[in-house]
């Protein structure tokens, strides 16, 4: 990707971040350009938005797979992606309200997320950790699936609202999310 593509792109992230509703005038002076230039490489808003939320995708699938990476067994490969996500989803979180999608069914069919990587890499942990009976075999895969979301939006609300502290949010959210589903470590 260009330069002036890539930093259009940046300060959209940024402006978003702070307001949802930020204007594409807005968006081009934070990206130091013309609101001609930024529409030479965005015809709309909607245009723009696509190219960010493909942005976070592949950010989030960065930060996933080095998570997954760094962790020495499942239980801390899964406390990595948690983490992870958290952080992603702290800088993407306007996506997540503009597209509102944690639909488990969805994602399946979907290759937002690549699909040896990340997707089937969470999956395969979850499904062994349940083989294995370490996480509460009467949960569901997809149940598993919308709590890890649902403890990824509350983490980064609970900071986003100064409620919580960074660390204190990441140490919440994954005694939370291994309470819920029963992990034994």
């Amino acid at each position: 990707m260009g330069g002036t593509k890539s930093k259009i792109i940046a300060a959209a992230v940024k402006c978003f971040r702070s307001n949802e509703s930020n204007t594409l005038d807005k968006v081009a002076e934070e990206a130091g350009v013309t609101r001609r230039t930024l529409h030479r490489y965005f015809e709309s808003r909607q245009n723009l938005m696509e190219c960010c939320k493909k942005e976070m995708l592949e950010s989030c699938n960065k930060a996933m797979n080095e998570a997954y990476e760094r962790g020495s067994d499942q239980i801390s490969k899964v406390r990595n992606m948690l983490f992870a996500a958290i952080e992603q989803g702290a800088k993407y979180s306007f996506i997540k309200r503009i597209y509102e999608n944690s639909d488990f069914s969805g994602l399946e069919r979907k290759n937002e997320f690549e699909s040896d990587s990340v997707k089937n890499r969470w999956l395969k942990i979850i499904r062994d950790l349940q083989k294995e009976k370490r996480i509460n075999e009467e949960l569901t895969i997809p149940w598993i699936f919308n709590l890890f979301g649902s403890i990824i939006e509350t983490t980064v609300y609970a900071f986003e609202s100064g409620d919580v502290s960074k660390n204190d949010s990441k140490k919440f959210a994954w005694i939370s999310f291994k309470g819920a589903i029963g992990l034994k470590e």
